[in-house]
């Protein structure tokens, strides 16, 4: 008798560019993104499909993924929200910003679970018509200096959200970031803060699920499996939903 096999989740994970450094490859453009998104989605149960900056995916084609992860990055580029450069800035990447941020709305439109992480809530907030700050901790001076290097931070947590659900109402994180959100609008909410009052993860107040964090699960072990497994939990309740029985 064959022996059956059940599919994974197809989850989308963006990558970036990056020059090769050495070898017969040396200066010529990689698609680039760190392991700890591969493992800890495959050790989340699902299948890890890296997706680097391309011509604009259809709706059709986004809806062939389970899940869309945003992975983290350079800041992104201030021209998109209207503002001009900063010497602070880290060197934008516009060729990626546009293309996340047109996959994110495709999710949105054709109910594809979403999970951002650092840059990657960055891009939801912008994309969402929010503001981020540009050069922290000056800009909230109470904010440790997190864009330096990983840096173990404490975030509360709302109890009447996704994330607490995963996590509880208070946790200690591995944060890595030189931005952050200023104001979130459209359907987002805040739904963690550092004490300094600097959102750390929103979520979808309506329609799909949207959870982003403003720190790395992916290199936070067992703690950060559990937001991984946030996003499986949401893929399989969109996928009971869609095969429940009509109503009338």
């Amino acid at each position: 008798m064959a022996q059956r096999t059940t599919r994974r989740p197809l989850i989308g994970v963006t990558a970036g560019t990056r020059a090769m450094m050495s070898g017969a490859w040396a200066g010529h453009d990689a698609v680039v993104v760190t392991e700890h998104y591969v493992r800890a989605i495959r050790d989340a149960g699902a299948r890890p499909v890296i997706i680097a900056p391309q011509d604009e995916w259809t709706d059709e084609e986004i809806a062939e993924l389970d899940g869309l992860v945003l992975t983290g990055g350079t800041d992104l580029d201030p021209a998109t929200w209207g503002e001009s450069a900063l010497v602070t800035d880290m060197t934008p990447d516009p060729e990626r910003d546009a293309f996340e941020t047109a996959l994110y709305r495709g999710a949105r439109r054709t109910g594809v679970p979403v999970l951002g992480i650092c840059r990657g809530l960055q891009i939801i907030v912008i994309a969402e018509g929010g503001e981020l700050h540009r050069h922290l901790p000056v800009d909230v001076p109470s904010h440790p200096a997190t864009g330096e290097q990983p840096t173990r931070v404490e975030v509360g947590i709302e109890a009447a959200s996704d994330l607490a659900v995963a996590l509880g109402t208070r946790a200690e994180v591995t944060a890595f970031h030189h931005q952050g959100v200023r104001a979130v609008a459209g359907d987002l909410r805040v739904v963690a803060r550092h004490d300094s009052g600097l959102p750390l993860a929103v979520e979808a107040a309506s329609g799909s699920t949207v959870l982003a964090v403003q720190w790395h699960p992916e290199i936070d072990g067992a703690d950060g499996a559990q937001v991984f497994e946030s996003l499986l939990t949401a893929i399989e309740h969109r996928a009971a939903t869609a095969s429940g029985p009509a109503l009338v």
